[in-house]
């Protein structure tokens, strides 16, 4: 068979094709030149629309009303076979100027000492430590783990999952823990209906193994607000969001951002909740951080996407 194989790249297409990629970073310098004169004037109106005293969801919503880089066309020169694979590459060519831009106005905002960081996005609450859950070994077991993490850990059993999320919402406890996962990584669906009915935050999951060690469930600390993780060197950070299923963009926005800001796709589900009788579907999708946080990311989103919700920001999950 490998005699039969007569087939090479010619030197000559290898060195068109890196004149090209040569010609092609020029063009991509100029295109970058061009984002910024609309990023410097972006970065002005919103140091304007902070200093009026504006918080960082309502300025990115004010500022990508007018945000736009008109239509990219393909142009009448182009081979007429070649116009549809064209077409295909200009639509990943605008998903990139978007994240691009995104860098340059954090940059401007950087320079101008008005960053924006994870805690803009995922407002943090103060708590007094008050836990509740469903008593059993699998829960025990959790609430060993979790309450590591705090100075005075205190308990208030509930008789249901329903018990608890009612105790969290009206503010007379801080965290509950529910089982989140099944072995496998199957979400619950009546814990993932509680958390999306309440608006609750995961804030941190860990596996329990049960007294034979054979159980492979995850449990979450759920509250109504972010608890931020302090990074460690070692530490994998994941961001939970929610996006509306019928944006059909949406999902390729996120993904393809994710891997400009260098993040990495944990998982994405569809998940289907009932919304004034009627179901609604969404993504659920877990992005794991580079090493940089998920500022860059989340402005991304709030410029081009809109429709999404944070669920959740945790560690270490494998």
């Amino acid at each position: 068979m490998a005699e039969k194989m007569n087939f090479s790249v010619q030197d000559a297409v290898l060195d068109n094709l890196e004149r090209l990629s040569r010609e092609y970073s020029i063009i991509s310098d100029q295109r970058l030149l061009e984002l910024w004169d609309i990023a410097i004037p972006m970065v002005k109106i919103s140091l304007e629309l902070f200093d009026e005293g504006l918080d960082s969801y309502d300025v990115l919503s004010v500022v990508s009303e007018v945000l736009s880089f008109g239509e990219y066309r393909v142009s009448e020169y182009t081979t007429p076979e070649h116009r549809d694979l064209i077409s295909r590459g200009t639509r990943v060519l605008a998903r990139s100027d978007r994240a691009l831009f995104t860098d340059l106005y954090l940059r401007g905002l950087s320079e101008a000492r008005r960053p924006f960081d994870e805690g803009d996005f995922l407002i943090e609450g103060s708590s007094s430590e008050m836990f509740t859950y469903v008593r059993n070994s699998l829960s025990d077991e959790a609430y060993d783990v979790f309450s590591q993490e705090f100075s005075d850990p205190r308990v208030r059993y509930s008789d249901s999952f329903k018990d608890a999320a009612r105790l969290l919402s009206s503010g007379e406890v801080d965290f509950c823990l529910f089982p989140l996962e099944e072995k496998g990584g199957a979400r619950l669906p009546t814990v993932a209906e509680l958390i999306f009915r309440n608006d609750f935050k995961i804030n941190s999951v860990t596996p329990v193994f049960g007294p034979d060690g054979n159980a492979d469930m995850k449990y979450a600390l759920v509250s109504r607000s972010f608890s931020v993780p302090k990074r460690k060197a070692d530490d994998d950070i994941y961001l939970e969001l929610r996006l509306g299923a019928d944006v059909d963009t949406a999902l390729s926005e996120l993904l393809s951002a994710s891997d400009h800001f260098g993040m990495t796709l944990y998982r994405v589900n569809t998940v289907n909740f009932d919304t004034e009788g009627e179901s609604e579907t969404y993504f659920s999708v877990v992005i794991k951080d580079g090493g940089t946080g998920f500022a860059p990311l989340l402005v991304y989103l709030a410029l081009f996407v809109r429709d999404f919700v944070p669920v959740g920001i945790y560690k270490n999950l494998e």
